[in-house]
């Protein structure tokens, strides 16, 4: 029934400030999506985040199109969630809107070229190019932009078309497309019973395929069997079917699936009793709910703080709660899924970059749904926080010193650990952070007090800790006792551990064959054409890529520079690695694990499946390696080149390496004492005594006096400002006069401009400015005071053409 004309502010996803207003003579709620004109012609979904009666006055209110959803797809807490969002890390709301919603919930239209409705058909005034056109349109009714660049060559396409509207020979006509499609099988369905059979002429092969199908039946009595799977079992062909089909004995039903893994385990769910340290750990953790919101485990590696996981999320479940677990890789959820499914079988859901499009929109309806069927655990990296939770109990975030949950591009350039406590006081519940080696922010916030603090010292079942061995390369290399890049310690202690029937596990944290190739000659470098950056060799494919913007060329047979010289390759990355393992342990099976190896959708859940399953010996890995997979034959991890994660300058290096170190260490001997040998050139460097103490506490405790000293996280703030601009010389003017207004109103907390280490990536030169603002200071006004700044600067014409990228809490 017809109402008032109210009004609703909606959300696009667009990169566009505040909400839009438009109006509608129906009743609409807060959440539900619509269809809204923008713009002269383009229509987009929208959400409504208010309806009221406020008709603005400054401009004409355009309609609502139509609208998508009866009940709301997105909740009113999600709203506030994504505002505090926009507003905390300083980026748009339909920024939010973009990641936060599966894109095919996010309808866009597409223009679509038809032929105007007055004109007449004349063709004779028409040049060959605009025939070429008309004849197409009357055979197709539709073209595309894309279609039309194929049809013709002209210099200007968009004023080619611009000129037809102008004729009035085409005209523009948006179409809307639902990119979401529920998946559906066809199910052969048996009509008669074996008596009315009887009755009814058969030919012998007909016959054959009816009993064929009634065996099948009778074999899996519960089984909805699929017309191509009948016809596989059976070996008849389709006509055959066909026949049987217009005889009416079978017909074949539509039914939607789930595009969702949904393996029930046919088996009792584990029940396992946690040890003595466990149930200790999980009473002070019930303990520690009670005083504060976040608690912060820190516990060793290997130490069982999944099962301590597992046992809060079932009293999370018995209370008719959900729980939301937050690992920072894809990789840890194919291991951890498995774990949680024998506990808590279907009742888990997962959630990550790797689904496509329309598994996304099923696992957002099943956690927005009701139904005891939908999900009540959810195991996904920092995307799903977005996701409709609506009787959230808890919120589990592993791994949480892990710079992978900080989203870097594009915005918002949240951090997951920060955005799931605000998450948390939303649905007024708690929030567990688990680390065997705490970001030093966490770690400060539970000895001020603001978080709680349990600890868990020792390994599971009191298995020691892994001896660690630092190995002196530099030596190595000048008595000649290196082979490739191992040293004879670590090629020994690996024959040993693999002759025992144990697996290596290698880590080198750069992917490729070599950084850089260099000509013997002239020693010229092939570069990115639009990074300054050297193009990093891959030799399984004889190419040279950029690794920032993806650039690829093959490697040249003769030089770019002087025209004739071989190259020599310098510096290794993961593909070497694994080609000389494989050359020195030629009796063994050798794996890769890096992006280049897991880009494919299961390619991670093979490569892991394959190394518990003892099918991979040793497992050559970048990061991915290091970040809490648990596998019981581990009996060496070899840190190939721990130099290169000490000597970046940035002051979180020490941190990311120590941590990066104690992790990947604690890959080796979970079940029983296993041993890390660390190659390295800085032999004496403290980080390496810690190490080898399994010292956390005493390393943070030495960076902190640093931190404290200069001014960084956790005793201050920090503020990222980019700018990016084509032409170096406007960028410097830019970045001057950015950061001469900055100091006006922050004085000495404005370090720079200046250009990073990488200056040029994709054609864009970069400037750097940070900020550093006090704890004690107010953090919302010092953003209130840059968003000013930079708007003020945007007024003028030439500085819009330079791109700010602000980043609240860089890592």
């Amino acid at each position: 029934m017809k109402k008032d004309i109210i009004y609703v502010d909606v959300i696009l996803p667009l990169p566009v400030s505040g909400v839009f207003t438009y109006s509608s003579e129906y009743r609409l709620e807060i959440g539900q999506r619509v269809i809204v004109q923008f713009g002269l012609r383009k229509l987009y979904s929208a959400i409504i985040r208010n309806t009221h009666k406020n008709k603005p006055n400054n401009y004409k209110v355009k309609p609502v199109v139509a609208v998508l959803d009866e009940p709301p797809i997105v909740s009113d807490l999600q709203l506030v969630f994504w505002e505090w969002i926009s507003e905390y890390y300083m980026c748009d709301l339909g920024d939010v809107m973009n990641i936060a919603l599966p894109s095919s919930l996010k309808l866009a239209s597409e223009s679509k070229i038809v032929i105007h409705s007055e004109f007449d058909g004349d063709l004779d005034c028409l040049n060959a190019d605009e025939k070429t056109i008309v004849e197409s349109l009357s055979e197709r009714s539709k073209l595309t932009v894309s279609d039309l660049s194929k049809l013709i060559k002209v210099n200007s396409l968009f004023g080619f078309i611009n000129n037809l509207i102008r004729k009035e020979i085409i005209e523009i006509e948006e179409e809307l497309n639902d990119k979401f499609k529920e998946k559906k099988i066809r199910v052969l369905c048996m009509l008669v019973n074996e008596k009315e059979l009887n009755n009814i002429k058969l030919t012998h092969k007909q016959q054959q395929l009816i009993s064929s199908y009634i065996d099948l039946c009778q074999t899996h009595p519960k089984k909805k069997w699929l017309v191509s799977d009948v016809l596989k079992k059976t070996g008849f062909s389709r006509s055959i079917l066909n026949a049987l089909l217009v005889k009416k004995i079978f017909s074949i039903e539509e039914r939607v699936i789930s595009r969702l893994f949904n393996n029930h385990i046919n088996k009792e769910l584990i029940k396992r009793e946690l040890t003595s340290d466990q149930e200790h750990a999980f009473a002070q953790i019930k303990q520690a709910f009670l005083e504060k919101n976040v608690c912060l485990l820190h516990g060793v590696t290997s130490s069982g703080k999944t099962e301590v996981y597992i046992e809060l999320i079932k009293e999370q479940l018995s209370k008719g709660k959900q729980v939301l677990y937050l690992l920072p890789e894809i990789a840890l959820t194919t291991q951890i899924i498995n774990r949680l499914k024998s506990h808590f079988n279907n009742r888990v859901g997962v959630s990550h970059s790797h689904l496509n499009n329309s598994e996304r929109v099923e696992v957002w309806k099943s956690v927005q749904s009701t139904d005891k069927d939908s999900y009540s655990v959810i195991l996904g990296t920092r995307s799903s926080l977005f996701l409709p939770y609506h009787n959230l109990g808890l919120i589990i975030v592993d791994e949480e010193h892990e710079s992978s949950f900080k989203q870097h591009h594009p915005a918002p350039r949240y951090h997951a650990r920060d955005a799931a406590i605000y998450l948390s006081f939303l649905h007024k519940t708690k929030v567990l952070l688990g680390s065997a080696t705490p970001a030093f922010e966490s770690y400060y916030n539970a000895i001020k007090g603001k978080y709680s603090l349990v600890e868990m010292r020792n390994r599971f079942l009191g298995v020691k800790l892994p001896k660690i061995q630092i190995i002196d390369i530099r030596k190595a290399r000048l008595k000649k006792q290196m082979k490739h890049q191992f040293s004879l310690e670590m090629i020994n202690s690996m024959n040993e551990v693999l002759d025992l029937g144990k697996q290596v596990i290698l880590f080198q944290n750069r992917r490729g064959y070599s950084p850089v190739l260099t000509c013997d000659n002239c020693s010229f470098t092939p570069s990115c054409k639009s990074c300054d950056v050297s193009l990093t060799f891959h030799k399984w494919n004889n190419q040279l890529r950029c690794h920032y913007c993806g650039y690829v060329e093959s490697v040249p047979s003769d030089c770019n520079s002087c025209g004739k010289g071989n190259f020599t390759d310098f510096g290794y990355g993961t593909q070497q690695i694994e080609e000389h393992v494989s050359e020195l342990f030629g009796d063994y099976a050798v794996k890769r694990m890096d992006y280049d190896t897991t880009r494919k959708k299961l390619a991670y859940e093979q490569i892991i499946n394959d190394f518990e399953q003892g099918r991979i010996d040793i497992l050559v890995g970048t990061q991915m390696v290091a970040k809490g997979l648990d596998f019981d034959n581990v009996g060496l991890v070899g840190i190939l080149n721990a130099d290169g994660m000490l000597g970046f300058a940035d002051f979180r290096s020490y941190e990311r390496a120590f941590s990066m170190m104690m992790q990947v260490a604690g890959r080796s001997g979970r079940r029983e004492e296993g041993k890390v040998l660390i190659q390295t050139y800085d032999k004496d460097n403290y980080v390496f005594k810690l190490l080898i103490e399994h010292d956390y506490n005493s390393f943070i405790s030495q960076q902190m006096k640093e931190r404290k000293e200069f001014h960084y996280p956790p005793y201050n703030k920090l503020i990222s400002i980019t700018l990016k601009h084509k032409k170096s010389k406007k960028l410097d003017l830019f970045a001057e006069q950015l950061s001469t207004q900055l100091r006006n109103s922050f004085g000495n907390r404005v370090l720079g401009p200046e250009y990073p280490y990488i200056s040029r990536i994709r054609d864009y030169y970069h400037k750097d400015i940070l900020l550093k603002i006090e704890r004690d200071s107010s953090f919302t006004k010092a953003k209130e005071i840059i968003k000013a700044i930079i708007n003020r600067l945007k007024e003028d014409k030439g500085f819009r053409s330079s791109r700010i990228v602000v980043d609240i809490d860089p890592v």
